[in-house]
């Protein structure tokens, strides 16, 4: 005999030209000749329940996986989100954003739950064990294959016996039912009723995350390439809180379509100033980044896969912004211009323990990791310092009597602070540095060199003050 093939699902235009999950492919093809029919794959199906799994530890850290779905207890989690239909629509909206429609349903046991998901139930969320156990006496005996799939035997002795749904067949004598039908499915009865407990085991993260997305069409734009990354997103965040880690470093790989010499892959890397969780920042990122990017050839998948993480216990709720927000804000302003301009075109000072002010900082990339802290134990200038340093100091001239000039007199409007450094190099410096203020009312930084040097009692000017 051949296998035959049945249909699991159906989109909404077939099914208003009559094709109906249950028929066979032959029937469905008689019926509409232009279906177009995909094979179930099922290890892709495994990595999108596992994919919707991650996105969905938004809301609870207690998942567990079956082969078509996902069961979340969320009892611990109700007062957090605001009640169960708050929580329903964080849930929907989360497999929206990751590409995916789900059926819900909510009862007090996770068999139950799954049976008012899958069964077609105008009403698919009973909170209490009353009101789900009326729901389930409603259930037709053929959802009885969702949870175990009853042999040929079981079938047609329910058929003989009449009987039709769950109510009817807990009515019969328990002894009599395992005798002919075995123990399991007293048993699978038992569970979603509550009767008998119902362990599972709790989902648990990969090491590793890597997501991949193959895209329904042929993408040469960045908006189609967003689109399938945002999908990815909630998984990565989900993947974060459940290990409790931060992202500093994602990759995202580009597979393309080959054309009549193969073309490599495209691999494109996100390196953040400050370890984060906020997807939306993510994707900001990711769209800058994607939009400056030119494609060698149209990408037909894509993988997300996160290369570094740091652990991270989570941001506390506070009811007015702390000054760390500040700080947040600030790297994210950073990361975003480095996946606008590119790494190279966004630079940061970093000290450096040298009194000299032309060493005491220098440029380093963003993207570069930070340098090891020095420990001094000299205080910190209390004299104010310029934000603006000449990159070479400037000579000024003088007037008879010694005072320096720059586009007229300048004034001098602090004490001397004297900086004496650079015998260790060979490049030593002698400087009394002062504010000075010129015709102009700007704020200069002069310096005059240490009497005794070879340009003893010439006067520069060295920065701005803003």
């Amino acid at each position: 005999m051949t296998e035959q093939h049945m249909l699991l699902g159906a989109n909404r235009a077939a099914h208003a030209l009559g094709v109906r999950a249950g028929q066979s492919v032959a029937t469905a093809l008689s019926l509409l000749p232009q279906l177009v029919v995909f094979p179930r794959d099922r290890p892709r199906e495994a990595a999108l329940v596992e994919r919707l799994a991650l996105a969905l530890a938004a809301l609870t850290p207690h998942l567990s996986l079956i082969p078509d779905g996902v069961l979340l207890e969320v009892q611990s989690t109700l007062r957090l989100f605001g009640g169960i239909h708050a929580l329903l629509h964080r849930a929907q909206a989360l497999a929206r954003t990751s590409g995916v429609q789900v059926r819900t349903g909510c009862a007090p046991t996770p068999g139950a739950a799954w049976l008012f998901a899958t069964s077609g139930l105008a009403r698919r969320h009973a909170l209490q064990a009353r009101s789900s156990a009326q729901q389930l006496d409603r259930l037709p005996v053929a959802s009885l294959a969702r949870l175990l799939p009853p042999s040929l035997h079981q079938s047609e002795l329910l058929q003989a016996l009449g009987i039709r749904t769950f109510r009817a067949l807990r009515a019969l004598p328990r002894a009599g039912l395992q005798r002919r039908l075995g123990v399991d499915l007293g048993r699978a009865l038992d569970r979603c009723y509550g009767d008998a407990p119902d362990p599972r085991p709790w989902f648990v993260p990969p090491e590793h995350f890597l997501a991949r997305r193959e895209l329904l069409q042929r993408a040469d734009e960045a908006a189609v390439l967003m689109a399938a990354v945002e999908a990815l997103l909630p998984a990565l965040r989900g993947w974060l809180q459940l290990r409790w880690q931060a992202v500093t470093v994602l990759a995202l790989r580009l597979r393309h379509e080959h054309g009549r010499e193969p073309c490599p892959d495209t691999r494109l890397r996100l390196q953040l100033s400050a370890p984060s969780r906020d997807i939306a920042q993510l994707a900001l990122l990711w769209r800058e980044r994607l939009q400056r990017h030119v494609l060698a050839a149209p990408v037909y998948e894509l993988a997300l896969e996160l290369e570094a993480a740091v652990p991270h216990g989570g941001t506390p709720g506070e009811l007015l912004p702390g000054p760390g927000r500040q700080d947040g804000e600030h790297a994210a302003l950073l990361d975003r211009l480095t996946a606008r301009l590119g790494s190279d075109h966004v630079r940061r000072w970093v000290p450096r323990a040298d009194h000299r002010p032309e060493h005491a900082q220098r440029v380093r990339s963003v993207g570069e990791p930070p340098p090891a802290p020095f420990v001094t134990t000299a205080p910190a200038p209390t004299a104010p310092r310029p934000l603006w340093l000449l990159p070479l100091p400037l000579p000024l001239a003088s007037d008879a009597l010694g005072r320096p000039r720059h586009g007229g007199p300048l004034r001098v409007c602090s004490r001397a602070e004297r900086i004496e450094a650079g015998w260790f190099d060979g490049a030593l410096v002698r400087r009394d540095y002062h504010v000075a203020e010129g015709p102009d009312h700007r704020l200069r930084w002069i310096y005059r060199e240490h009497p005794g040097d070879a340009s003893s009692g010439g006067w520069f000017l060295h920065g701005w003050f803003g």
